[in-house]
């Protein structure tokens, strides 16, 4: 196992809290060759002090567990659930919400850094403090449930999975979900593991649920193997007897099932989708504006904090008290944020792959009264832009980032400002060090203006960032 002993326990200190969570710790051994290696190691914060133990390495990092603290964070809180040392649903609940958002401010400021290879006084004179989230409970409107089949026991079991591995970890209820959704889920357990829907609870792979917080509308979506019978309406009984007495408010309106092989991942457009039961879409509102959302649209799961967000598109959209003649909404999705936005501009256009999703945004413009728009099924990478002339682009790409050949389009439409809404902190950095370095050869040139990280994922480390891109006049080049 390299130069370490495994057996041994070392003193080591927190130094930093690590992307996935993990506290990043310094062993502290004048006498031993590991001094001063750095080892990720579960439930440390920075500052503290204590043993650990060498468990393994991958690749070029190398992991602990702790033994014991001799020197304790004054940033350490005790977690709300009793289920978060094993639970993978979260990853920094033992700290103090502060704590929280300077980890997450930090996390975003050395990505654009390191990854970035940008000037680090450079970044640190654009970048806005982190805007932290008033609900830090709660705030989840989509929640994606494993199902596991016992063959011994003959039930289900449906919940989250344990840190690092696919067995289920049975919890009373998840503290981040809608509570509608945790409700549903029991139900689901419980109607599942009667023995008459043996054949629908071995084909089930997931149970996933989507709410509208704020319309209290939901849809359930069930994952299967293979097409079988559900009785939805027994099933919809059933949660309606239980949200009614939780005195949740929330309405079971659609039910849906996605027929996915083993092996096909979520969203997969091979996938079989039926709607079985009720409306095919729910709605959601953000702000004075409403949404109707299908089951394989992406919408934003922090419906409040997306309005934070979303505030902050459109404020960088009208920085300069100029709205945009002409913007484009790339990687749109329903339409979200181009429609919060429309107000900030004259015309707006958007593109997006999925053809629900973008059914979705034309009527959700048309549901908002709003004119002047029309929105592509397309690759934003693939699509042919024309003689379109966007003053303002908005990119919110998946994680991986953004396609080299949509930033090469994007130099070639030049406009005035880009903002990109990110939910990965490196590959942001990467996309932006890429833009950057092509506009070397293009006639037009960007600076990073403004930055500002938003927290959409309280007692996670996943955090979202907003950056305004504007374009340099030839003195400022």
């Amino acid at each position: 196992m390299g130069i370490f002993d495994s057996g041994r326990a070392y003193n080591a200190r927190c130094v930093g809290l690590s992307n996935e969570g993990f506290g990043v710790a310094r062993i502290e051994e004048k006498d031993a060759k590991e001094d001063g290696l750095k080892v990720f190691v579960e439930d440390m914060l920075p500052g503290e002090k204590g043993k650990i133990r060498i468990t393994g390495k991958e690749k070029n990092s190398t992991y602990g567990k702790k033994l014991g603290t001799t020197t304790s964070s004054d940033n350490r809180v005790k977690p709300i659930c009793p289920e978060f040392l094993r639970c993978g649903g979260c990853q920094i609940q033992h700290a103090s919400y502060p704590c929280q958002l300077r980890m997450k401010e930090g996390l975003v400021r050395a990505c654009l850094v390191r990854i970035g290879h940008f000037p680090e006084e450079e970044i640190k004179n654009c970048m806005e403090p982190i805007v932290g989230a008033q609900e830090m409970y709660y705030y989840r409107n989509q929640m994606q449930y494993p199902v596991e089949y016992s063959r011994e026991k003959r039930c289900v079991n449906i919940g989250l999975y344990e840190r690092n591995t696919h067995h289920i970890v049975e919890h009373e209820k998840c503290y981040l979900a809608d509570p509608a959704a945790e409700i549903v889920r029991k139900v689901a357990q419980t109607f599942f593991s009667d023995l008459d829907r043996i054949d629908a609870a071995k084909a089930l792979r997931q149970v996933v649920v989507r709410s509208g917080l704020l319309s209290k509308e939901m849809m359930v979506i069930f994952v299967i193997r293979k097409q079988v019978r559900i009785d939805a309406s027994a099933f919809v009984a059933e949660c309606e007897e239980a949200l009614k007495a939780a005195k949740n408010g929330t309405r079971l309106i659609s039910i849906w099932t996605e027929e996915r092989p083993e092996g096909v991942k979520w969203k997969n457009p091979k996938g079989t989708w039926t709607n079985i039961w009720g409306e095919t879409t729910i709605r959601e509102f953000l702000d004075n504006r409403v949404f109707r959302i299908s089951p394989d649209s992406f919408f934003q799961v922090n419906s409040k904090q997306t309005v934070v967000l979303y505030n902050k598109v459109k404020e960088y959209l009208r920085l300069d008290g100029v709205l945009p003649r002409m913007l484009l909404d790339l990687y749109c999705g329903t339409g979200s944020i181009g429609i919060f936005c429309s107000d900030a501009c004259h015309h707006m256009y958007g593109v997006e792959s999925v053809e629900s999703a973008v059914i979705d945004a034309r009527n959700n413009a048309r549901a908002n009264f709003i004119e002047d728009t029309d929105f592509f099924c397309s690759k934003a990478e693939d699509f042919d832009f024309g003689a379109m002339m966007p003053d303002a682009v908005i990119i919110d790409p998946p994680r991986k980032g953004c396609d080299e050949k949509l930033l090469e389009k994007l130099l070639e439409l030049a406009p005035m400002r880009i903002v990109y809404v990110s939910c990965n902190p490196a590959t942001l950095a990467r996309d932006l060090e890429s833009l950057f370095k092509m506009q070397q050869d293009k006639g037009v040139q960007y600076g990073i203006k403004k930055i500002c990280p938003v927290d959409m994922f309280p007692q996670t480390t996943h955090v979202e960032t907003c950056v305004l891109l504007s374009k340099l006049s030839r003195a400022q080049k």
